[in-house]
């Protein structure tokens, strides 16, 4: 995208998120904790408001602006842009014991909401709005939405590095998977959730340790997995532990590394 397509994107982007129209009711939720959500329908309900307070946490009492996605059967998702990518903040799901709302944030554990009918009648979307428009001047929002190399970077590694730790815990053998992280591009690491591939040599070791005691002895000599992605995915032992290659389009990647690792 150009300079300028986007500067325009971002003037249309700005200019609908100024005109936009609430709904008249707005929908308070219990996190539990002190933690509340406040969600804001537009009065077309294809996007909304939304505000998490009472947590220490970077989005605490940010208004971003979602977009409502409707995956049918009264499911929907409100997906907003973080660090670059689009996130998925607030899910709403149906089953059989009637709706369910769930928040997720970065870097933390998901949220089961109830709805709070009291705050639910307290709460004014004009007062929501007003504060939405205040912080989008002072860039608040853009702020967060601009993709942060070296936030993702950390992030994954923190996710990886708990992968690890879990592994370790359930083989009695300290394992470490390392990523040449200057090898992937801003590209991927905005698209792909890398931990859920290269984590997955040792999620898979995991596995094979708590089913089969015996597995425990050979995972003693496989200390550090080296992961990188590639055309092909490829799997081999070298002096330092396994050399996993990974491809994001390869199919049954789990399957691939447990039989590797049972036949090895």
């Amino acid at each position: 995208m150009t300079r300028l397509s986007l500067l325009l994107a971002t003037s249309l982007f700005t200019l609908n998120a100024s005109a936009l129209e609430l709904a008249k009711y707005p929908q308070v939720f219990d996190a539990g904790k002190g933690i509340s959500v406040t969600v804001a329908p537009s009065s077309d309900n294809t996007q909304a408001l939304v505000q998490v307070s009472g947590i220490n946490h970077p989005l605490d009492e940010v208004v971003l602006l979602t977009t409502i996605k409707d995956r049918g059967n009264d499911d929907r998702d409100y997906t907003t842009t973080l660090n670059g990518s689009a996130y998925n903040m607030l899910v709403k799901r149906q089953g059989w014991g009637g709706e369910r709302f769930q928040l997720y944030l970065p870097n933390t554990d998901g949220f089961e909401l109830g709805f709070d009918e009291t705050k639910s009648k307290e709460a004014k979307p004009a007062t929501l709005l007003a504060l939405y428009e205040q912080q989008k001047k002072k860039g608040l929002q853009d702020k967060l939405s601009r993709f942060d190399r070296e936030q993702r970077v950390a992030d994954f590694t923190q996710q990886l590095q708990q992968i690890d730790q879990d592994a370790s815990k359930a083989c009695g053998n300290s394992m470490t998977t390392q990523v040449e992280w200057s090898a992937i591009d801003d590209d991927k690491l905005k698209r792909l959730g890398v931990p859920s591939f290269c984590g997955e040599v040792v999620r898979q070791m995991a596995s094979l340790c708590e089913s089969s005691p015996d597995f425990k002895t050979q995972a003693e000599q496989l200390k550090t997995v080296q992961c990188s992605f590639e055309a092909q995915l490829k799997l081999r032992e070298s002096d330092a532990g396994l050399v996993f290659t990974t491809h994001e389009e390869a199919p049954n990647q789990g399957d691939f590394i447990n039989a590797f690792l049972r036949n090895r």
